[in-house]
């Protein structure tokens, strides 16, 4: 009798612990991310629209800092202190779960932490009409379209970021002031902040080594006239391909 009370309860225990926990791989155990000291997002949204850009502003413990950022079932970019988050749930309606998992390191420790966000689904509605984006990235002559292909070797050494607008001003009243580049795969995240308008050697070095598809988010911080704001593109950055095409 003792040996069964005494199996019910490290039963209860293993539930309890796989509730709060969630395995990656046979080896990493990510813990929640709610209510941790290391790390906070705020606002607390915890239902995003499918498809729709977020920004949470993420705040971390001085004792720890940034390592990694996996995102599942959508796209996650570290842009200095604020996480932007794109769902991209495979489901035509209903409700699907966005898992966010985020590395920390302090004192040759990793910490692993994981989130659940729910993604709503909407259905397609027909006819509908695309937004518009007032503003394009260009680079070099190539217009770099959202969702899109481009061959890595389309990046080259001195190639510099642009950008089309539809406001009538003269080509002195446009500037880019900044350039922002994130390339993001399974295994691999990495974001550049290049003050100016030309790409680095930095940047081009870490292109080349990218032997699959990545997913690549370019942000210019642009001066249109008197306005200062911001015109981004994401698109998929592959080998071997000497033209781009439309992502399925």
């Amino acid at each position: 009798m003792l040996k069964s009370a005494t199996y019910i309860i490290l039963l209860t225990i293993i539930s309890i612990c796989s509730s709060d926990c969630f395995s990656q791989g046979k080896t990493d155990i990510y813990i929640p991310l709610d209510g941790r000291h290391e790390i906070r997002l705020a606002p607390h949204v915890d239902t995003l629209l499918n498809n729709e850009e977020y920004n949470y502003k993420m705040t971390i413990d001085p004792q720890y800092r940034f390592a990694e950022l996996f995102c599942e079932r959508g796209l996650a970019v570290k842009i200095d202190n604020f996480l932007r988050i794109t769902p991209n749930s495979k489901k035509q309606s209903g409700i699907d779960t966005l898992t966010l998992r985020i590395i920390l390191f302090s004192n040759n420790n990793r910490v692993l932490l994981y989130k659940h966000i729910f993604v709503k689904a909407e259905p397609k509605v027909y006819p509908k009409t695309l937004k518009k984006q007032v503003e394009t990235v260009t680079l070099d002559n190539m217009t770099l379209e959202r969702n899109f292909s481009y061959d890595k070797n389309n990046f080259k050494p001195k190639s510099v970021f642009s950008f089309a607008t539809s406001e009538n001003i003269p080509d002195t009243a446009k500037k880019v002031l900044s350039v922002t580049i994130s390339l993001i795969n399974k295994s691999y995240s990495k974001s550049y902040f290049i003050k100016g308008d030309q790409l680095t050697q930095e940047v081009l070095n870490e292109i080349k080594k990218q032997k699959q598809p990545t997913q690549t988010y370019v942000r210019l911080d642009i001066r249109v006239g008197r306005k200062v704001k911001s015109v981004w593109t994401r698109f998929m950055m592959e080998s071997g391909n000497s033209h781009s095409m439309a992502a399925l």
